[in-house]
């Protein structure tokens, strides 16, 4: 016999080969277990800046307040973005065995009253008037004989009677991109869209002309909030965290990249732009129009 010593036998070699095989099969498998156990954060809403436009769909405000929702939370609690369409997330809702979070809302526009507790304010957001060419509107009556560029499955619920009516024409575009651009070309004469899908748009549409956002004669104000609909130990632990992201620093960072912020915080970062966005006159009324 040579060498340093006896030789293991094949059959040894093997066990262990196999216990190693094992081990890793059982660590990817509790990997996935502990992933699956979490829940799902629903977000609704497809446009920027909540999901950034290209391939990355799990970029953008959305991501960024879920990650910052689990490092306020235990390991035991935690979710996972799920973006889907707003129609989807309403017959979620309507399921009584769900439980989650739904993020971004306004009570206001949930489709009909739901199981749940909301949150704090955690963005506050506005629908604008948006045109190419200057518009004066003191009241609704003066966008008669316009026409809007609409977005496909939106609803706009303070036009609506309007539109109905024949007063205002609306002609749709996939997205608030594509609505922007018909806007630019003058295919359109205003749209609607919030505060915050405007700042999220603009990087990526070209107007040489530039946009004239106003608000509503009547400021239509969207304060967005999270709706949770866990167990009461576990509704009490979201909101808690939910309130502490609410006026954090790295969530005010986030608004701010898009003129936005949120109410109800002492946070410095929220009291240099203000607690509410002011870009009228007049006191701002809650919002019915858009999907909010």
């Amino acid at each position: 016999m040579t060498g340093d010593g006896p030789r293991p036998a094949t059959g040894t070699l093997r066990i262990c080969a196999l216990k190693r095989m094992v081990a890793l099969w059982l660590a990817v498998v509790a990997h996935a277990a502990h992933a699956d156990a979490s829940l799902p954060a629903m977000n609704s809403y497809g446009q920027p800046p909540f999901v950034i436009a290209g391939n990355d769909r799990t970029s953008g405000l959305a991501r960024t307040f879920v990650e910052l929702m689990n490092d306020a939370l235990s390991n035991d609690l935690q979710f996972h973005l799920e973006n889907l369409p707003r129609r989807r997330l309403e017959l979620t809702l309507g399921n009584r065995a769900f439980a989650g979070v739904a993020l971004f809302l306004a009570p206001e526009f949930v489709a009909a009253p739901t199981r749940g507790e909301w949150s704090v304010p955690v963005m506050v957001d506005e629908n604008l008037i948006v045109s190419v060419r200057p518009l004066k509107v003191s009241a609704l009556d003066d966008l008669h004989g316009l026409k809007l560029g609409g977005v496909a499955g939106h609803i706009y619920r303070l036009l609506g009677p309007a539109i109905e009516q024949g007063r205002i024409e609306r002609e749709d575009a996939v997205d608030h991109v594509g609505n922007l651009q018909k806007l630019c070309l003058g295919r359109v004469d205003f749209v609607v869209i919030s505060r915050s899908e405007l700042a999220g748009t603009l990087p990526h549409v070209r107007c040489p002309q530039g946009f004239k956002p106003q608000a509503f004669p009547e400021p239509q104000v969207i304060v967005r909030r999270v709706l949770v609909r866990l167990p009461s130990d576990g509704t009490r632990a979201v909101l808690g965290a939910v309130a502490g992201v609410a006026c954090s620093e790295p969530w005010a960072a986030a608004l701010s990249r898009y003129g936005l912020s949120t109410v109800g915080c002492q946070h410095k970062a929220f009291a240099k732009a203000g607690d509410v966005p002011k870009p009228g006159k007049g006191r701002p009324a809650p919002a019915n129009d858009g999907d909010g």
